[in-house]
């Protein structure tokens, strides 16, 4: 009788002992972003060309909203192909698509800006580094619908009225490219492309690029276009290198 009196005097004491606290989750160490020395940083530039036949652009009927013909005085065209000089080829998403594993960078803290001007998204090809704020405005006197597509994070749709803020997003997983179109007027399209890394460029009307600031090393550079898909070229870059790349579409 004693023991089992012991016994439970013990099971007491033992029962109102406090669980040990919990270990807090340490928290998690900040990122460690790459950073380049300036003492050897190279670039590669150069110009994408299109040598083919390019198609015509087609006609945007603008019929089904008043306000977005009063924008038009003359006729308005959906270009996806546009040569300029030398053949030089304009809206190409150029960008590092290998070589750069193993390094993080950090985001920009500016943000990169989608107008909808003309009910038509500006510009027509833009690129951003995941992390980096995308920032959405209407400067069109009628309603517009934002829809990214990305097949790699969530899709939304937001409607934009005249005059209302500005949206702000982030795409946080990279992906080349992401279309985004107007669930109200279906001719306007974009296309965003999102990288982890800041090399990257949207070629001008001369088909002309420029990746600056690149650390030594052996790289893949791709050319993306809307409609004629993705070209690449392999580049090695020593300390204080700049290389010029042609890439040509036919």
């Amino acid at each position: 009788m004693r023991a089992l009196l012991v016994l439970g005097c013990c099971w007491i004491a033992a029962c109102s002992r406090q669980a040990p606290p919990a270990a807090e989750k340490a928290a998690a160490p900040p990122p460690q972003y790459f950073r380049v020395d300036p003492a050897t940083a190279g670039k590669v530039s150069g110009q994408v060309r299109f040598t083919g036949k390019v198609p015509p652009a087609k006609l945007i009927s603008m019929d089904a909203e008043e306000a977005c013909q009063k924008l038009h005085p003359k006729p308005a065209f959906d270009a996806r192909v546009t040569k300029g000089k030398q053949n030089g080829l304009a809206n190409v998403f150029v960008y590092i698509k290998s070589g750069l594993e193993g390094k993080t960078f950090e985001p920009p803290k500016t943000a990169v800006v989608l107008d909808q001007r003309g009910c038509m998204f500006v510009p027509r090809v833009l690129g951003l580094q995941t992390g980096q704020t995308l920032q959405v405005k209407n400067s069109d006197p009628v309603t517009h619908s934002v829809h990214p597509m990305p097949q790699n994070s969530r899709e939304w749709n937001q409607q934009q009225a005249p005059g209302a803020e500005d949206l702000e997003r982030k795409v946080v997983r990279s992906e080349v490219m992401i279309p985004v179109k107007c669930n109200v007027h279906s001719w306007m399209h974009s296309y965003l492309g999102a990288v982890d890394h800041p090399y990257f460029a949207v070629t001008d009307e001369s088909g002309a690029f420029s990746l600056e600031n690149l650390p030594p090393g052996e790289y893949m550079v791709a050319a993306w276009h809307e409609s004629l898909g993705e070209r690449t070229e392999r580049v090695t870059i020593g300390a204080k290198e700049g290389k010029i790349v042609a890439i040509l579409f036919q």
